[in-house]
């Protein structure tokens, strides 16, 4: 009898690098075009502090391109603020990111190639002072230096890294991948950090990934325009704008007219004071501890024109009120 033999292949999943979502265009890109109606509001606050040209020639300077209200509004290719070797910006918003089912905001840079891709970390925080980074993939090779003006990075082997995609595409981050970290509230993210990664591969001067693999992106980019250039943060879920935080004395308070190039009057159904807080829409506070008398008026003259919030407040109770100031 003749024996048969049956050849059994095993095939065992290889794994070198896990790879991820592709270059914007590209069939599973997760990337969000600017002009995407899922996006609701744009970034209204940002403060940088500037990294070195070169971090390695610190006597070249820093990065020196752009300001910091170049990151504020939508995301064009072109205005954008260059954060150099290390550098960081924290973005303020209108009202306070909140997370949803999938992305909640994006990030935007102005790469000119999909391969050419200049990264940075992103972190957020609910209260302005901690800060929680998203855990960031870099499976870039690392062994060979990406020059200044090279284009071979893969944004398949790239995650949670703001950067990935060409200008006028966004990063998206899912404040769900944070969910149960400590002193963190994702239904309530108030500052979005940005912190340009340092793309070199040398011990001295490298930065990591979550996996302690070395960042490798363009560099040494020792001119003006060096490391991260920051165009835009984008927001997708937001906590809508709430005016009222009493009803009782919101009935009681009236402020008109909610349109001026001035003074606004003011109106309290009652004999108590008020004390008046205004702030912009990036919460920076523009007037605070006025006292306003029943039937009494606030000046706004010296403010620029755009959208306040003015808070009127008893011991008791407080009321919030939109105003938009004219030229």
């Amino acid at each position: 009898m003749k024996k048969r033999f049956l050849s059994l292949i095993v095939s065992i999943p290889f794994f070198v690098n896990a790879q991820f979502a592709p270059a914007a265009g590209q069939p599973g890109t997760t990337a969000i075009k600017k002009d995407s109606s899922i996006i609701i509001n744009w970034a209204t606050g940002c403060k940088v502090i500037r990294g070195y040209q070169d971090v390695s020639n610190q006597s070249a300077g820093y990065a020196n391109v752009g300001d910091s209200s170049k990151a504020i509004g939508v995301a064009d290719g072109v205005n954008v603020v260059s954060l150099g070797d290390a550098g960081s910006a924290i973005l303020t918003f209108q009202s306070p990111i909140k997370n949803s089912p999938g992305p909640d905001f994006c990030v935007f840079e102005n790469s000119f190639d999909a391969g050419f891709l200049e990264l940075a970390f992103v972190e957020v925080s609910s209260d302005g002072t901690n800060f929680t980074r998203f855990p960031a993939t870099c499976n870039v090779q690392n062994t060979v230096q990406i020059g200044p003006f090279d284009t071979s990075s893969d944004p398949t082997k790239i995650d949670n890294l703001a950067g990935k995609y060409i200008m006028n595409y966004g990063v998206p981050f899912d404040l769900q991948q944070l969910n149960g970290t400590s002193g963190l509230d994702i239904n309530a993210i108030t500052h979005v950090k940005i912190i340009d990664a340092v793309g070199c591969i040398q011990a001295q001067y490298a930065t990591y990934d979550k996996n302690s693999n070395k960042i490798n992106d363009p560099w040494a980019t020792a001119f003006g325009s060096s490391g991260f250039d920051l165009d835009a943060v984008g927001v997708i879920n937001q906590v809508p704008v709430s005016v009222t935080e009493n009803s009782d004395l919101e009935k009681k308070v009236r402020l008109f007219p909610n349109v001026t190039s001035g003074n606004v009057n003011v109106f309290v159904a009652g004999e108590e004071d008020l004390k008046v807080e205004v702030t912009d829409v990036s919460g920076k506070q523009i007037l605070d501890g006025v006292m306003v008398k029943r039937n009494g008026m606030l000046s706004l003259s010296e403010v620029e024109s755009g959208i306040y919030f003015v808070k009127l407040s008893t011991e008791k109770s407080s009321v919030t009120k939109k105003i938009i100031k004219t030229d």
